[in-house]
């Protein structure tokens, strides 16, 4: 039962969290917010938020970057001390490069020297921030208890402020523990902590850009992050049609409808044959675009690049990243530019360009030829499933035409997918929002984590939430699985094992050959085989319903059909499947 009476420092802080709206906190236990973690548990009486207890500081980050994109608001996690902050600091990074709002509280101190012991003195820092500074937001370690109450309020308000991201409050234990003389309120329903409206596009600027869509020979349109919102596929669509404008995905996202006619992932040709790229809400301008150059490695391209091309630029990227990390790439391709908020601006091009309307019968061609198009690609995909459809181990076509069919019926939600080995074709996505994107930042690990957050962000809607993972993602962070069967969280998680780390095993194929050496080799210091790891056992050691490991593509379907009939029953399930090295 929750406590009426406010008397600690961390109770102020405890609320604070309920008033900013926080349904969960994701964290690992530690001594340097004991304060708070009672607060939470006696004066609040865990609930709203509640406490989502994880078996690592790296899940548990992951947890709330994943429950984030699910929801649209700030996920929370708190960490113990510098440790708990270096096992969480990757998946501050994958969040920090995924643009998600993620508020970590860490436990510190106590700043006076004369209240340490003396793990205290081993795990306090000054100042404890550095250790994330180049990859968060914004970050703080208030002195006071008011400066902890501003340094939360306006913590939330950086985080959900675009470009949205991580930031970093150190709260002291001294501070947590201090008594507090009488109750206060937390200020958090002010104007002066509510995130900005979002910037608008100068109107110029969306007319001149539409207008170069409509006169274009061959216009691209490549769409990122925006694919996380549901809201933005109508107005995608309408400027894709109104344009005849081709469409590709950026990396590790899903926007335009799979099965709408100008939808050309899978298409290698498309990017270079553009005269005009519209990139919408892309975080690598320059591999959306021009590509990067092929010739130390052909790992994981995209095509090539369109070198003449005319590249627009809507994001808000100028206003992201700092000098530490490169990612993003290098200074991009960018002949124009709209630096406003990439949805209002998507709806506001797709106005422009239905009212300026262009050569109409000069855009109906383009759109016919495009469907053409598309249609050649769906077909080379049919063919390549039917010549692997009874490949063992099972082909990643086959796998995830087999998941899309057990789940097509249902309101589902693909909360993690593994892009490496990702095949376009098989699954039809209707849009934005039913994909929640990539790691961000290439963070192996993330999964697991991510897809429990996001699907206990789902929990209660009757969505069924669908995680494909890879078996090195999965073995990183396999706890994640107790924290879902300990909540009662829905989840069908599907693991592809070819029982290595697939990635580097090909890199290593390719550098041999490259050399001239014995490419049979290559598995060395990559196959996870002998022994072969039970990833089903494992899954059910932490408490899911778990099938597998499935060799035999004929018993994959009917083993999928049972796993999802245990998911709207409330459960995690885990299907584990022998899947071919691609």
């Amino acid at each position: 039962m929750a406590s009426d009476e406010m008397a600690w420092g961390s109770d102020l802080m405890a609320q604070a969290l309920r008033d900013l709206g926080t349904d969960y906190v994701f964290l690992n236990p530690g001594s340097s917010f004991r304060g708070l973690h009672d607060s939470l548990a006696n004066f609040l009486g865990d609930e709203k938020p509640k406490m989502a207890l994880c078996t690592h500081e790296m899940i548990a980050v992951a947890m709330a970057h994943g429950y984030a994109k699910a929801t649209g608001n700030t996920g929370v996690a708190i960490l113990h001390n510098l440790v708990g902050l270096m096992n969480g600091s990757m998946s501050i990074f994958n969040a920090f490069c995924d643009q998600t709002p993620v508020l970590i509280i860490g436990g510190s101190g106590p700043a006076d020297p004369g209240q340490r012991r003396f793990i205290d003195w081993a795990h306090s820092a000054n100042a404890q921030g550095d250790l994330v500074r180049p990859y968060v937001k914004w970050t703080d370690e208030p002195a006071t208890l008011d400066g902890a109450m501003d340094s939360l309020l306006r913590a939330a308000r950086i985080a959900q402020t675009a470009p949205k991201g991580p930031v970093y409050v150190s709260l002291d234990a001294g501070l947590q523990e201090q008594p507090l003389e009488t109750s206060r309120t937390t200020d958090a329903n002010l104007t002066r902590y509510a995130p900005p409206p979002p910037v608008h596009p100068d109107p110029a600027a969306v007319e001149r850009v539409a207008a170069r869509l409509l006169a274009a020979e061959a216009p691209l349109i490549v769409c990122g992050r925006l694919g996380i919102d549901r809201r933005a596929t109508l107005p995608l669509v309408r400027l894709v049609e109104a344009t005849g404008a081709a469409y590709l995905d950026d990396r590790c996202i899903a926007c335009l409808p799979t099965r709408h006619p100008q939808n050309l992932n899978g298409d290698r040709k498309a990017r270079s044959e553009a005269d005009v790229i519209l990139a919408l809400d892309v975080h690598d301008l320059t591999l959306a675009t021009t590509g990067y150059g092929v010739g130390r490695s052909h790992i994981m391209g995209a095509g090539p690049g369109s070198a003449g091309a005319h590249v627009i630029d809507v994001s808000l990227s100028d206003w992201f990243g700092n000098s530490w990390s490169r990612f993003g790439g290098p200074t991009p391709p960018r002949d124009d530019q709209i630096p406003a908020d990439p949805l209002v601006t998507l709806e506001a091009l797709a106005d422009a360009a239905e009212r300026l309307g262009g050569d109409t019968a000069r855009i109906a061609t383009r759109r016919d030829r495009l469907a053409e198009r598309h249609e050649a690609v769906r077909k080379r995909a049919a063919e390549t499933l039917e010549k692997r459809w009874s490949d063992s181990p099972i082909s990643v076509e086959r796998l995830t035409h087999e998941v899309f069919q057990a789940v097509r019926a249902e309101d589902w939600r693909l909360v993690v997918r593994n892009h490496r080995s990702w095949k376009d074709g098989y699954w039809a996505i209707p849009g934005c929002g039913h994909y929640l994107g990539g790691d961000g930042g290439g963070g192996v690990g993330y999964g697991p984590g991510a897809a429990v957050g996001a699907a206990l962000g789902l929990k209660g809607t009757g969505v069924l939430p669908v995680a494909i993972l890879g078996d090195g993602d999965f073995m990183m962070a396999p706890g994640a699985i107790w924290t879902a069967a300990h909540l009662g969280v829905p989840l069908l998680m599907v693991l592809m094992n070819n029982r290595s780390w697939g990635n580097d095993e090909l890199h290593q194929r390719e550098i041999a050959h490259q050399r001239g050496r014995d490419a049979s080799r290559a598995h060395i210091g990559q196959r996870t085989h002998e022994p072969d790891a039970d990833l089903a056992t494992v899954a059910r050691g932490f408490g899911a319903w778990a099938a597998g490991p499935v060799a035999d593509p004929e018993a994959l379907a009917p083993v999928l059909r049972e796993a999802v009939e245990r998911v709207k029953e409330g459960e995690v399930a885990v299907v584990e499947v022998v899947a071919q090295l691609e």
